[in-house]
């Protein structure tokens, strides 16, 4: 696996990148959760066939903080420096939590050069940040580590200044290629899911392609509750789309 950084004009980026592009299986590019620095991507990484990229954005893992550029155009900004850099065509992206938002604005600007979109448990809302939030997330605890050990207290206050709230609902319609929603179904889970029925209706009645993949024992946490059935079902998809 290789550890590399990508500038995005005065921002670094700290990239892992495992196998080779190939005919084969498109490469799947993942955006992380909010917090999420590129190595909670390691599973996906390590355990998928063909060529993976995960890449920490902008004030989380070993990437840089800049003192503003905090928004959904800033944080777009960074995946279009990596699948510059990587010189991706064909492609898939993933984006889990907040991280979905990020891809769903993405894919929506740039399906004509990709190849499919799995979005996990989360609405189609690019959300502003409240004072209450960014308390809350400067306080969180996930599985006895601080998230502030993986993304700095001034990302978390840059999103709770520059962050605007985006819907996409009235867009979904435009996606043209696959689409798969992951949802977690366990709802007595502590971290329960991002998608309400309401949601998941308009996902599957505006999107022509879209497919659904229920997690039983899953909350939001899919990557962790999951995690062999989630690493199975990516595969699937990508090799469904090959």
């Amino acid at each position: 696996m290789k550890s590399y950084f990508v500038n995005n004009e005065s921002v670094v980026l700290h990239v892992l990148e495992n196998g080779v592009a190939s005919p084969d299986i498109p490469t799947l590019l993942i955006i992380c959760g909010l917090w999420e620095p590129a190595e909670r991507a390691i599973p996906l990484l390590s355990e998928l066939p063909g060529h993976v990229i995960a890449f920490s954005f902008r004030g989380r893992g070993l990437s840089g903080t800049p003192k503003s550029g905090y928004d959904l155009e800033d944080h777009l900004s960074d995946i279009e420096a990596i699948v510059k850099h990587c010189k991706l065509q064909g492609y898939c992206l993933l984006g889990f939590s907040r991280g979905a938002s990020y891809a769903l604005g993405w894919s929506l600007r740039n399906q004509q050069n990709m190849r499919g979109l799995i979005l996990v448990d989360q609405p189609p809302i690019h959300r502003s940040v409240s004072e209450e939030a960014v308390e809350f997330w400067c306080n969180y605890i996930y599985s006895q580590v601080p998230i502030t050990n993986y993304m700095r207290l001034e990302a978390l206050e840059g999103l709770g200044r520059d962050a605007k709230e985006v819907d996409f609902s009235s867009q979904l319609s435009q996606l043209q290629i696959p689409v798969s929603i992951f949802i977690g179904k366990n709802t007595e889970s502590d971290s329960p899911s991002n998608i309400s029925d309401e949601t998941l209706q308009l996902y599957t009645s505006s999107i022509p392609s879209c497919e659904v993949v229920e997690f039983q024992r899953s909350g939001h946490m899919i990557p962790d509750d999951e995690q062999e059935k989630y690493i199975a079902e990516v595969n699937l998809f990508l090799e469904k789309i090959h």
